[in-house]
């Protein structure tokens, strides 16, 4: 079997890239992807903070919003899906054992201010001094384990950074719910490789069997072997009626008669 060199797919934390994996293993056996963890929440790591280039990356962004773009090195953005909005508030408040919160009721909680809350979540309590907000979102969880309001989050990422003893986690219950954050893969113009193109399509959806099937439909079915030609049969004489019968006798007649 023919070793390819590894496809690096980096991911952005919250992000579960496994099912992914295994579907690829299925599809290119003989290519390994290398899965690169990006300790980003938002959008995709600077290069230099990368030990080496990566291939694929699959990215967060804010609601609506597509990922950021360098005139320098454009890249292609395909999205994969949208993610679902939580609340996250500390462990001893006094719904942390409810398991979900209608919309209506997020007017009745503080919310905290910081970077990556967008407008369509809702206008957060305003920090009284704007040095004091919070700069990421980990700096924004330890404030709301500290008891100062809650956080909403993508579900996600909610569930990979918070931790047991100091958040609770609620879903959201109603509608309109806030619109939640879209996950992207995104990749060079100048790495549009025909194994990008691959892992694009596992990314979409594509296993195994239907890359297969796209495979085998793109070579021409062969002809099939024609059938050998069968002689005709004979036309059957038709049966005259029966001797002795009424129309043996009048065909008997005619006979005579035409003589």
């Amino acid at each position: 079997m023919t070793s390819h060199p590894p496809i690096r797919l980096g991911f952005a934390r919250g992000v579960a890239p496994n099912t992914w994996a295994r579907r690829w293993t299925a599809a290119r056996p003989g290519s390994p992807l290398e899965l690169v963890p990006v300790d980003v929440a938002y959008g995709a790591a600077p290069a230099a903070a990368l030990d080496a280039p990566i291939d694929v990356m699959i990215e967060r962004t804010l609601p609506g919003r597509r990922p950021e773009q360098d005139e320098a090195a454009p890249r292609h953005a395909m999205h994969l899906y949208t993610e679902q909005t939580a609340l996250v508030l500390p462990r001893d408040h006094e719904l942390a054992e409810a398991t979900g919160i209608p919309v209506a009721d997020l007017a009745l909680i503080t919310l905290l201010a910081h970077p990556d809350h967008p407008p369509e979540w809702g206008a957060p309590h305003p920090w009284a001094d704007p040095a004091l907000a919070p700069k990421h979102v980990p700096a924004a969880l330890d404030l709301v384990a500290a008891g100062l309001g809650g956080m909403l989050l993508p579900l996600p990422l909610a569930r990979h950074l918070t931790r047991k003893r100091e958040h609770a986690i609620l879903t959201l219950i109603g509608d309109p719910v806030p619109p939640g954050a879209d996950v992207w893969a995104t990749w060079s113009v100048a790495r549009d490789a025909e194994d990008v193109q691959q892992l694009a399509g596992v990314l979409r959806g594509r296993t195994a069997r239907s890359a297969r099937a796209e495979r085998e439909t793109a070579d021409p079915e062969p002809p099939r072997a024609s059938s050998p030609t069968r002689k005709p049969k004979p036309a059957s004489k038709k049966a005259g009626p029966p001797p002795g019968s009424r129309g043996a006798q009048l065909a008997a007649a005619k006979r005579r008669k035409r003589r």
